[in-house]
């Protein structure tokens, strides 16, 4: 079995090979304990042990080529760190559990199709053409979380657009000069209705609304437009500007709707 010390030798043996390649003929000592982190005189001695072994040949004090043998070498190590690579990547993906709801009675082993459903990852029986799925690790009554493990495929998930209804300021008339019926018919259309600001709050409940939630609204809304519910986020104008920069950052379309009432219609 490889010891720890000539796996570190191997190791640095194999980043200095790529340096070089990468950098040859002309190849700087200081460039490559640099970009290794590692010190000059470290190099020198790897670079000399690679010289005697045949797997770099130096032309000058800065001048060196990897040798026909040192690339297969390289490709040699290479395919092996791809293989552990892989290995690696398979046990964690056995290991890893996600919490998924399930939408019937599960056991232990079963292979499941998942998608995201309402913003939630669901569990259900497979069936040929799922684009994703995992296995259960434990047996799960439905409607209740299911443990799922190694994850295959893509879940589908569609990100929609965040509609932002902005109404005036306190100052301006607030939630008296918002027009309440069309709030109620564009939140009609929404999965997820977040108020922020007291005039928000109002304004909802005057439409006959309570919002999903009230604290936090821009991050709420980014999460749950991120899972693939469709937005609806209430605010003042002069909150606007906050949580479109939000908004956009987390890289989300969305759309503003203006609730202000002509002057004339209100009382």
């Amino acid at each position: 079995m490889t010891d720890a010390s000539e796996s570190r030798s191997v190791s640095t043996r194999f980043r200095i090979l790529v340096e070089i390649a990468s950098r040859q003929p002309s190849v700087q000592q200081k460039d490559v304990a640099r970009e290794l982190g590692i010190t000059v005189q470290a190099v020198s001695e790897r670079m000399k042990e690679l010289v005697a072994a045949g797997l770099v040949v130096s032309r000058s004090r800065s001048s060196y080529s990897v040798t026909p043998s040192g690339v297969d070498w390289l490709l040699r190590h290479a395919r092996e760190l791809e293989s552990y690579s892989e290995r690696i990547s398979r046990i964690v993906r056995d290991i890893s559990v996600t919490a998924a709801l399930g939408d019937c009675n599960l056991t232990r082993g079963q292979k499941v199709a998942l998608e995201m459903r309402d913003g939630l990852l669901r569990a259900r029986p497979w069936s040929d053409g799922a684009p994703a799925s995992g296995i259960a690790v434990a047996n799960t009554d439905a409607g209740t979380d299911a443990g799922i493990t190694r994850i295959e495929g893509v879940i589908p998930l569609v990100v929609t657009e965040v509609v932002v209804a902005t109404l005036p300021t306190v100052q301006d008339g607030g939630s008296r000069h918002a027009d309440a019926p069309r709030l109620r018919r564009l939140v009609q259309k929404s999965s997820f209705v977040a108020s922020m600001a007291v005039e928000s709050l109002v304004a909802l409940r005057l439409a006959g609304v309570e919002p999903h939630n009230r604290w936090a609204s821009p991050a709420a809304v980014i999460e749950a437009a991120s899972s693939g519910l469709s937005c609806v986020l209430v605010c003042t104008e002069a909150d606007l500007p906050r949580v479109s920069e939000r908004l956009a950052e987390a890289g989300l379309q969305f759309s503003v709707v203006d609730l202000s009432l002509p002057t004339a219609d209100v009382a």
